[in-house]
């Protein structure tokens, strides 16, 4: 049985959990740590104050069996030997709960020596009063138990100070332990959702390229998404779109073939009987006869144009490479372009002002030229009355730039994105008589995919401004 990927969800999901356990056993670690610690610290500061009571009690304790061990020696009497044994039972268990503590060699010697002395100085005191000599009514240096034991109290406060620094070092050492933790354990979180972040956002990337693609008219491709199972669909879902898409798209370009053969045929024939009517063939004509013959024929080369764009339209989107390629000098064809506008330039007093070198491509003649004049005629037709519109042709490294750019009212920012859209005619108003099909700038685009090259529309603050970049020739030649 196949395991399906998961969801978009359940990956989401399995990423939080997967970046929470490292900083769970983090913090768990830190709290036992931290436990530990303040264990470790209430014992210190109980052994501490242990250590300090029961040292202040042995030098207390030590200091009155000796007072009463003298007053015994002189006075032989009962009640204070038993007072005595009392004091010895209280300080042999302070020595007793020191000695469980953790103290250092020096000290606990000290402590067993104290008991050895205080135990020869008891068995002193049981002798018989008829054996008790005149020296043995007095102390001997080790049986004088307050000097052996004036010392503790000062190795107690040692033995503390020395427990403070050790605890200061295991602070430091949990400090630097939770340190290195979080420098461990914080990167570890971050790669792990910098990989879950991968995994989501790779699938929803390529979402996202698919709808550009179906956006740009690209329906050859197909479509397909890897990742999770719901992306996967989604992806599907997309491919069947696209396909559909496609299938419309082929229906339009067959139904705009058709349709431009159909309408070829009696255009041809209605401008030719238009042109007999003019002549008078048919018989003279009068004044208004004429003007409308005349209209007739001017509106019928119009729409023969449109037609033979949308013939030619038909053609480039068929196309894979120019119908044949050659060296061809763009400046030459630039000059033959503005030439064929003559007339409109002069009529609406517009002026040319170009910088050409001599650069040539390789190339179809008729498409090369097709753009030219198309880029010529969008910057006539949006040009003011009394305009300027500027032509640069220029190399760099080893490409062609060529920038038309004429002065007028710019595009409007709406219509930037589907400039070259086929049948796509912005809001910007034209100079022109009548208004084009929308597939001049589309044309274009396509003729330069075609022959490798591209066009842009580059910022400008008064007018528009076209640049051209195509691959130059193998051989070029000097700028003129």
């Amino acid at each position: 049985m196949s395991i399906k990927p998961a969801t978009i969800l359940k990956l989401t999901l399995l990423g939080f959990i997967l970046v929470a356990i490292p900083l769970t056993i983090g913090l768990l670690n830190t709290m036992l740590q931290v436990d530990r610690l303040a264990a470790q610290m209430q014992k210190a500061v109980h052994d501490s104050t242990q250590a300090v009571e029961s040292g202040r009690l042995i030098t207390t304790q030590a200091l009155n069996m000796e007072r009463s061990a003298l007053q015994y020696l002189v006075l032989r009497d009962a009640g204070i030997l038993s007072r005595y044994q009392s004091q010895r039972e209280s300080f042999n268990q302070e020595i007793q709960r020191l000695l469980r503590l953790p103290l250092d060699t020096a000290l606990a010697q000290r402590l067993q020596q104290l008991q050895e002395h205080e135990a020869r100085l008891y068995q002193k005191l049981q002798q018989a009063p008829d054996e008790a000599t005149e020296n043995a009514k007095k102390l001997d240096p080790g049986e004088q138990l307050s000097n052996l034991a004036a010392s503790i109290p000062f190795d107690v406060t040692t033995l503390i100070s020395r427990e403070s620094r050790r605890m200061n070092q295991q602070i430091r050492r949990v400090r630097q332990l939770l340190l290195w933790q979080a420098a461990a354990l914080i990167p570890l979180a971050l790669l792990i959702a910098a990989i879950f972040s991968v995994l989501i956002s790779g699938p929803l990337r390529h979402l996202g390229a698919a709808i550009r693609q179906l956006g740009s008219g690209q329906f050859d491709t197909p479509i397909e998404v890897k990742g999770p199972q719901d992306i996967r669909e989604l992806g599907k879902q997309l491919d069947w779109l696209r396909r559909q898409l496609a299938a419309l798209n082929e229906q339009k370009m067959q139904f705009l073939h058709h349709v431009s053969h159909e309408l070829k045929t009696p255009l041809t024939t209605i401008r030719e009987g238009a042109g007999l009517l003019h002549e008078g063939i048919a018989g003279s004509l009068t004044q208004e006869q004429r003007e409308i013959v005349q209209i007739l024929h001017s509106n019928s080369l119009q729409l023969q144009s449109q037609v033979e764009s949308l013939l030619n339209f038909n053609l480039a989107l068929s196309q894979e490479h120019p119908p044949e390629r050659k060296i061809i000098d763009i400046a030459s064809l630039i000059a033959k372009g503005v030439e064929k506008h003559q007339l409109t330039l002069k009529s609406r007093a517009i002026s040319i002002n170009s910088h050409l070198a001599s650069l040539s491509v390789n190339g179809d003649t008729e498409q090369l030229q097709a753009i030219i004049d198309n880029l010529l005629s969008n910057a006539i037709k949006y040009s003011p009355e009394g305009g300027e519109i500027q032509i640069l042709l220029q190399q760099q490294n080893q490409q062609l730039l060529l920038d038309v750019i004429n002065r007028g009212e710019s595009i409007a920012e709406e219509d930037k994105p589907y400039l070259f859209e086929p049948f796509f005619q912005g809001k910007s108003p034209s100079s022109g008589p009548v208004r084009g099909t929308g597939l001049g700038l589309s044309l274009v685009k396509r003729y330069l995919h075609l022959h490798g090259g591209t066009i842009e529309l580059l910022e400008s603050t008064e007018g528009t401004h076209f640049q051209v970049i195509l691959p130059l020739a193998a051989q070029v030649s000097t700028e003129s």
